[in-house]
C-alpha cells in the first residue's frame, strides 16, 4: 500500500519514516525541506515565500506551481491529486492556523465525500463507511459525527450505543471514552467522521 503524509503550513507535527511518501503543501514544503524529509512533490502557489527558498524547493523536489487566483485551496488542489496517486492519504497543518481552511477542508471529508485523515499531536480525525471497525485505545477521548443520517453501534466504552440512528445535527457523541481493551464501532449505514483526541497537555 502506498501511504502519502501531505505536510500543509509550517508544523512541527511531521516526522520522517521511511514507509511513508511526503508532499509538501506551499509552505509546508519548507517544514519538510528544514527536516530533511524527502518529498515526491512540493505543491503550491508558493507566493509566501522567497526567492531563494523557491529554488531551493526547486532542486529538492518536484515542483507543481499553482496560479495564485483559482477556485480551490492549495491544500485542496493537493488532496486530489495525492488521492489520484497514492492509497492512503493523511494531511497535517491544517488544524489550529486559519479556521476557514480547516473548515473547507473539513467539509471535503464529511461532505464531499473524500478519504483522508487530518492529524496533529493531539488528534486524529478520518471518515468510516458502513462496516464494523476495531478501535484501539491511542487517545484519552473518542469522539464521532454523521455525515447524513447514519445508525451506529458502539461497544467498549464508557457511554456505548446500540444501533443508534444519527442525524449531521447529533452532538452528543462527543467525548467518549474506551474502557475496555478496544472499542467496536459498527456503522449500520451512513457514513461518520471519527476524532480521537487528547487535552492540550496529555
Amino acid at each position: 500500500m502506498k501511504r502519502v503524509i501531505l505536510c500543509a503550513n509550517m508544523t512541527k507535527d511531521v516526522h520522517y519514516n521511511k514507509d511513508v511518501h511526503y508532499i509538501g503543501v506551499d509552505g509546508g514544503a519548507l517544514s519538510l525541506l528544514e527536516k530533511n524529509i524527502p518529498m515526491d512533490y512540493a505543491i503550491g502557489d508558493f507566493d509566501s515565500i522567497s526567492s531563494e527558498q523557491f529554488a531551493q524547493l526547486k532542486e529538492a523536489t518536484t515542483l507543481i506551481q499553482l496560479e495564485s487566483e483559482k477556485d480551490d485551496s492549495d491544500s485542496e488542489h493537493a488532496l486530489k491529486f495525492a488521492l489520484e496517486h497514492y492509497d492512503e492519504v493523511a494531511l497535517t497543518g491544517v488544524i489550529g492556523g486559519r479556521m476557514d481552511h480547516f473548515i473547507a477542508i473539513y467539509n471535503l471529508m464529511a461532505y464531499q465525500k473524500l478519504n483522508f485523515a487530518i492529524f496533529d499531536t493531539q488528534n486524529y480525525i478520518y471518515p468510516l463507511e458502513v462496516g464494523e471497525y476495531r478501535m484501539d485505545k491511542r487517545t484519552t477521548y473518542l469522539s464521532f459525527f454523521a455525515c447524513e443520517d447514519s445508525e451506529v453501534t458502539l461497544q467498549g466504552v464508557k457511554y456505548p450505543l446500540v444501533h443508534r440512528k444519527l442525524s449531521s445535527k447529533d452532538v452528543y457523541t462527543v467525548s467518549n471514552e474506551i474502557i475496555e481493551p478496544y472499542a467496536v464501532l459498527e456503522v449500520h449505514s451512513g457514513r461518520v467522521i471519527v476524532i480521537e483526541s487528547d487535552d492540550a497537555n496529555t
